[in-house]
């Protein structure tokens, strides 16, 4: 296919599936592929992840909804595991995923070899950062480079401008103070080697100043009263950048976050979904929807950046906040398990909802319904039963409770419920 007429196809938005549950919502919410990650071989090693049969499972939803599975076979193997990793890379081709993610040569090679129809899919950590170098992946056999976060938005462009090749970027998410994403902090300091997906977080940790001749006193670099976040990397957010992403002809869209909970995979992948179509269907009057931003801003994040993509002469280009570890306003109430029509005597409540709680809910307290047409729906909760039919006043986590609401919400979808500045304070995550 030649760039001229790739341009013409939307582009693909590629959402994480932390676990089979979890696919099932991206997909719901508007990705068009999902990646995940095996038990094996996988750069989040701490997510749930996908057993075989939960990739089979995982495999047959995306292709029954005419959508993808990749799975990210990313991490840099020993010499010791390479029988276990062509053996699962078999797996992966009788399973007949859409594409794997591989970083390390020699996983490519083993691919070539053990799983001939699976395409390869290159990581940002191999840090692809021109034209030449995508023009030698594309002989390797790769068929589609993610680009290295390090790239400017012109960059980016001209790379695009030389190049026929599948394009992928980042868009969204956690980013890392390491290039690529190749850090050797957390192996240095835990013996937990991020480069085979085990990494333990040491640049969120708080730091102090100590001088060689005054040990034990700790002095302050723009410290707070949580400590000091030196390596603290901000969030990307490219939201209101998609016109520009979109008229360059990219190929795919993706957010970060294997490891992050359903409300932030609904919120995220809802806003980017949002924002592709808006700019498909009328590219001349795009602008990005103040709703998607505040639901962006109602999700479990450290205060955003665009990053290197287009905030070098801005004021915000910094990477690092020294000072929040992280912002929460919102939490995820629960998901929904089922939703069914019901005979009423109130004629307002006309569904039954099983709603499985994950934080504690309240009488009288109101949550939000995250449709993934954009649309959200705040409910008060003034009554609700147990799965015995007992009313409660107050529903515990992983509790799946019962009542009546005059919409009918979907199985899966999410609810959110804001945070009181009691459970913020006692959670130390405000600015």
């Amino acid at each position: 296919m030649t760039r001229e007429a790739r341009k013409k196809g939307k582009p693909e938005l590629l959402a994480p599936g932390g676990s089979l549950e979890k696919c099932r919502i991206a997909f719901l919410y508007g990705a068009d592929a999902v990646y995940v990650g095996g038990k094996s071989f996988s750069l989040r090693a701490f997510a749930t992840n996908l057993d075989e049969e939960e990739l089979q499972k995982a495999c047959a939803l995306a292709h029954s909804l005419q959508k993808k599975l990749y799975v990210t076979v990313n991490v840099y193997p020993r010499q010791h595991e390479v029988q276990s990793l062509i053996k699962y890379l078999r797996t992966l081709e009788d399973i007949g995923v859409d594409a794997i993610i591989v970083t390390d040569p020699g996983t490519m090679l083993l691919a070539g070899k053990h799983a001939p129809s699976i395409p390869i899919h290159l990581s940002t950590q191999a840090n692809t950062t021109n034209s030449l170098s995508v023009h030698f992946w594309e002989k390797q056999g790769v068929r589609r480079i993610n680009l290295a976060r390090e790239l400017t938005f012109g960059e980016i462009k001209g790379i695009r401008e030389q190049s026929s090749m599948e394009l992928e970027v980042f868009v969204h998410g956690a980013m890392c103070v390491s290039y690529s994403g190749r850090c050797l902090l957390s192996a240095a300091m835990s013996a937990r080697s991020a480069n085979s997906g085990e990494c333990s977080q040491p640049c969120r940790w708080s730091y102090g100043l100590m001088e060689e001749k005054r040990p034990g006193q700790y002095f302050p670099i723009l410290e707070d009263s949580m400590g000091t976040y030196i390596f603290n990397s901000k969030d990307l957010c490219l939201l209101e950048k998609m016109g520009n992403l979109m008229a360059v002809g990219l190929d795919s869209f993706k957010i970060e976050g294997r490891m992050k909970g359903a409300l932030y995979l609904a919120a995220v992948t809802r806003a980017y979904r949002q924002a592709i179509d808006s700019h498909w269907q009328n590219p001349e009057a795009f602008v990005a929807s103040q709703a998607w931003i505040t639901d962006l801003s109602r999700i479990s994040h450290r205060p955003y950046t665009m990053g290197f993509t287009f905030s070098q002469n801005e004021d915000n280009w910094v990477g690092v906040d020294f000072e929040t570890p992280i912002i929460k306003t919102h939490t995820l109430a629960g998901i929904v398990r089922q939703a069914l029509p019901m005979p009423s005597a109130k004629p307002s409540l006309l569904f039954s909802v099983l709603l499985e709680a994950r934080s504690r809910l309240f009488k009288g307290q109101t949550i939000e319904f995250l449709f993934p047409d954009g649309n959200t729906i705040p409910f008060r909760l003034d009554e609700f039963h147990d799965e015995e039919g007992n009313t409660l006043q107050v529903a515990h986590p992983n509790m799946k409770i019962h009542f009546a609401t005059p919409f009918r919400p979907l199985k899966l979808q999410v609810a959110r419920t804001l945070l009181s500045e009691g459970e913020a304070a006692r959670h130390n995550i405000l600015p």
